[in-house]
């Protein structure tokens, strides 16, 4: 709103009460509607209440020193000096009562000046006729910068020709005095000479080019509203496909005509959602969208071969999941082209195999089969996978989770479960059996995790008869022979055994006996000792063990069986074998003694079964080493010689003879003496010669 011309109504309101007050200024009209301060002809004002009093008139704020009421409805004014160009109302006060006018007037240059044009539209060499003012010879006129030809020409108008292909954009008027431009444009009617893409569906944006675009009033596709751009180039127009468009023809209107392309803009098919999302090869489908019914559509699911789409509309079309199909984008297609949907159809998932079939947690496991695309979870007998990755619809890799139990692994999509036949293994844990210690035939409750699939259950190493009875317990049956140890679970993923032994009540009195021959023996001579161990039963001895504490002082020449015992110092020890219930087994150890006297060899038999009278499990035998039997002469006076042999040969006689030729010996009965560790006595006669010999 003015501020001054409200505020002169207002003044005119409060003074004219019930009639026209002298003095009180209005203006109804002015004429010319522009100009400029050369101009030599004046402005008429007209109006009333502009006398008598003192009169001021204004052109934008610069007042006009030469402005006069010719009469009191007439005012003669001119644009002042310095009044700056454009347009603005004109200010009128009669003794300092205010008024402006309702329309503007516009303040122009010393240069050609367009008040108007007409007609505003049309093709090359239309005559346009252009008012103003200041047109003056040499004049030139163009048409978006094309020069058109002018036909006549005076002060305040101009007679001009379009030029040949003229172009919408504004006039310009340019003479000595300067140039002039309209603000609004002369329209040449629009051409179109291409547009992309030449396809597209609702949203698409096409670019539109040719000539003459601005001031585009409409756009159609094959007849239905687009929305536009509004050019700021002749050459460019800027559309969006629009929602229900199709096929057909762009049409521009422009101010000076419309231009229809040769060709169609194609709208493809648009498919927005489908329903239902997911469902079995046979599920019938509605594909809702846009263009859906041109030509014969068929619609392609992910895997499958195109079927044919049936109930086509506009908005709709219907068809069934066909053999083949597997999770994936839907496709429909008609004569103007295809889509596929940004949405899924899910078809249940399927697991045909998966490797490796048992493997620690950690390990990854490639699992095959069918619809695994967009799937939310991997689970090995329950527990989920520490990881997966979905690699296409017919690979998925997981990680095997801690703790993993023996069961199915199963594969979660949005179109269901899957859950396959075949059983991934989990290494076999035992954590207790009951009862821990029986005989052969005892049934046997193992308690555990992963023990599906189990091949084998061993007592000590010894198979077993036995029974999964489920993931966490087997029945076993303790074989025949089976000896006291841990038993063990052999299964696809693997064995464990216990750390606790099953104990077989098994027992047997063992007694083992040693013997020694020669007894007494001469030092360094072969002394065989016999060891017998014997089995009173009730049951056989496996592994019967037997230890022979050798005498200090002694050699080892032999061991029979050979290599039955291992020699450690004065140690012979080993592993004889199985001693059957009734049996005995014989070992014979040969040794030399290398020193004299009482030697005590010590030996003791066990095996793996409790022991009724383990008192017999040890024995021993002493055997008496004697020095080799000499005899020793020597003087221990002129008069006096000493005859002396080894005390250990006390049970020794001594006997004499005064020649070596064959006679008998005797007895020497001469008085002993023993001295140290021999015995002597003493020979005071040497009147004739005499041989000695120790004899048993």
């Amino acid at each position: 709103m003015n501020v001054r011309r409200t505020f002169a109504q207002l003044a005119f309101f409060f003074l004219a009460g019930s009639g026209p007050v002298l003095g009180v200024p209005a203006i109804s009209s002015f004429n010319p509607t522009f100009g400029a301060s050369n101009d030599p002809s004046n402005i008429i004002i007209t109006g009333s209440g502009f006398s008598p009093g003192v009169l001021v008139v204004k052109f934008n704020g610069v007042q006009d020193t030469t402005a006069a009421a010719s009469t009191a409805n007439q005012i003669l004014a001119r644009v002042p000096p310095g009044a700056t160009n454009g347009s603005g109302p004109i200010f009128v006060s009669v003794n300092g009562s205010p008024t402006f006018s309702s329309q503007p007037f516009t303040v122009i240059g010393p240069g050609p000046y367009v008040a108007n044009f007409s007609p505003q539209s049309g093709g090359g060499g239309l005559s346009v006729t252009l008012n103003g003012a200041h047109f003056i010879a040499g004049t030139t006129v163009t048409f978006n910068g094309v020069g058109g030809g002018i036909t006549s020409l005076s002060q305040g108008q101009i007679q001009v020709n379009t030029p040949a292909g003229v172009t919408t954009g504004p006039i310009r008027v340019t003479s000595s005095q300067g140039t002039f431009t309209t603000t609004s444009n002369f329209f040449a009617p629009p051409t179109i000479s291409g547009f992309s893409p030449s396809f597209g569906r609702t949203g698409t944006n096409v670019t539109i080019t040719g000539n003459n675009f601005i001031g585009t009033t409409a756009v159609t596709i094959n007849g239905l509203p687009v929305s536009f751009t509004p050019p700021t180039t002749n050459t460019i127009l800027l559309v969006t496909v629009p929602p229900n468009a199709t096929t057909g023809p762009i049409l521009v209107s422009a101010p000076a005509g419309a231009a229809l392309t040769s060709s169609n803009f194609v709208v493809r098919p648009t498919i927005s959602g489908f329903t239902p999302g997911l469902g079995p090869v046979g599920t019938p489908l509605v594909i809702t969208g846009a263009n859906l019914n041109v030509g014969s559509p068929t619609v392609t699911f992910s895997g499958a071969s195109p079927v044919a789409g049936t109930s086509p509309t506009f908005n709709s079309l219907n068809a069934v999941v066909p053999a083949g199909a597997v999770s994936g984008p839907v496709t429909v297609t008609t004569t103007d082209g295809s889509m596929t949907s940004t949405q899924l159809f899910y078809l249940p998932a399927a697991i045909t195999s998966f490797t490796p079939t048992n493997s620690p947690p950690g390990t990854w496991v490639r699992i095959n089969g069918s619809n695994f695309t967009n799937a939310t979870a991997v689970t090995f007998n329950g527990a989920p996978a520490s990881n997966f990755h979905v690699t296409n619809t017919t690979v998925i890799g997981a990680q095997v989770p801690p703790g993993v139990s023996t069961g199915p692994i199963q594969v979660t999509t949005p179109a269901g479960v899957a859950i396959s036949a075949g059983l991934f293994y989990g290494a076999p844990v035992i954590n207790s059996f009951d009862p821990t210690h029986g005989l052969p035939g005892t049934n046997v409750l193992i308690s555990g995790t992963n023990f599906l699939g189990a091949s084998a259950v061993l007592f000590n190493g010894l198979a077993a008869s036995f029974v999964v009875a489920n993931n966490g317990a087997i029945g076993a049956v303790v074989p025949s022979n089976a000896q006291t140890g841990p038993i063990t679970i052999v299964a696809p993923a693997g064995s464990n055994t216990t750390a606790a032994s099953f104990v077989l009540d098994y027992t047997a009195n063992v007694s083992v006996t040693v013997t020694d021959a020669p007894d007494p023996v001469f030092v360094g001579s072969n002394l065989v000792y016999t060891i017998s161990v014997l089995n009173s039963g009730p049951f056989d001895v496996p592994n019967m063990m037997l230890s022979n504490t050798l005498p200090a002082g002694v050699i080892v020449k032999s061991v029979s069986p050979p290599g039955i015992l291992t020699a450690v110092s004065n140690l012979l020890w080993g592993n004889i074998g199985t001693v059957t219930n009734g049996f005995s087994r014989q070992i014979l150890v040969t040794v030399a003694p290398q020193v004299t006297g009482l030697i005590t060899n010590r030996v003791s038999a066990f095996g793996s079964h409790p022991d009724p009278n383990p008192a017999n499990n040890t024995n021993s035998t002493t055997t008496l080493v004697w020095p080799f039997p000499t005899l020793a002469i020597e003087l221990v006076s002129p008069e006096e010689a000493r005859v002396s042999w080894p005390l250990l040969l006390s049970n020794f006689t001594l006997q004499s003879k005064t020649t070596l030729s064959p006679g008998l010996w005797t007895n020497d009965n001469a008085p002993r003496t023993i001295l140290g560790p021999n015995i002597f006595i003493t020979e005071t006669n040497f009147d004739a010669m005499k041989f000695y010999r120790l004899t048993n």
